[in-house]
């Protein structure tokens, strides 16, 4: 069974506190999911009335690991030509590889989780912040910007976290030229290897906000509300693959106080626009 990675990762250099100390929490607007910690809304958060109730796991644990390996053949008719014509040895195989692992291991884990209603989107971007922001040169005349709304918090205590990435190259062959009259080769053959391991390991036992998952804002000839995961970190159900976009609803954009209504030939009337 495959699994879609939905949640975010909070950057762990600048621990974020949990909600309601904290700057992010559920009905968060951000402007990139690489700096949740900078909400535009946080002085008017629209309060979530219908969350699910918090899930609660305990002795939580996941390794994820990635590992990226290239192999570059070096051809002897290539060499022959930097040589002037001299017969070469065998082809040179240069391999790399890329190893990347994360393990992360928890006390609790604690999620967070609502779905948004269109009268909820519409109610938290109107925030003086989002407002102001839409306003703005960039946004306002580009064709489609996007937000992200906070849909999903997990918020976890006793941490130990490792992160250990290794780069390797593997070199083998034989880059000689043969000299037949001397009945010798010159140059070097043989196997080569460089290895660059890296290591960082920490424990926090007070509880910080861990990841996160959003539904995208599409401001443009309307406002839409898709489902966002791409470059998310973590999988924790089934769904869609990585990296699609699922249409939830439109918002009505009559209700939206800054929309105007424009012709629209495609539909056959007139369609609210969100100055973006």
């Amino acid at each position: 069974m495959s699994f879609t990675k939905t949640y975010f990762l909070c950057p762990t250099s600048d621990f974020i506190h949990p909600p309601p100390a904290g700057p992010l929490c559920l009905g968060s607007i951000i402007r990139s999911t690489s700096t949740p910690q900078y909400p535009l809304n946080r002085a008017r958060i629209v309060a979530v009335a219908d969350a699910a109730p918090p899930v609660v796991e305990t002795d939580w644990k996941k390794t994820i690991s990635t590992e990226k390996g290239f192999g570059l053949g070096v051809y002897a008719q290539f060499l022959q030509l930097a040589t002037g014509g001299l017969p070469l040895g065998p082809e040179v195989n240069v391999e790399r590889s890329n190893k990347r692992a994360n393990a992360f291991a928890f006390d609790t884990v604690t999620t967070l989780a609502f779905e948004p209603t269109q009268e909820y989107v519409q109610e938290a971007i109107k925030a003086p912040a989002v407002q102001t922001w839409l306003r703005e040169p960039r946004q306002k005349f580009s064709p489609v910007v996007s937000l992200f709304l906070v849909t999903g918090l997990k918020l976890v205590k006793g941490a130990r976290i490792k992160y250990l990435t290794s780069r390797s190259t593997t070199a083998t062959g034989n880059i000689g030229i043969d000299v037949p009259a001397l009945g010798t080769t010159f140059g070097p053959k043989g196997h080569w290897v460089t290895t660059n391991d890296d290591q960082t390991e920490f424990n926090r036992e007070s509880e910080f906000v861990f990841a996160f998952r959003v539904k995208r804002l599409k401001f443009g000839r309307r406002l839409k509300v898709e489902d966002y995961n791409k470059g998310a970190f973590l999988a924790v159900d089934g769904g869609q693959e990585d990296g699609e976009s699922v249409l939830v609803e439109d918002v009505d954009g009559s209700e939206i106080k800054t929309a105007k209504a424009v012709p629209d030939v495609t539909e056959n009337g007139n369609v609210y626009c969100v100055p973006a």
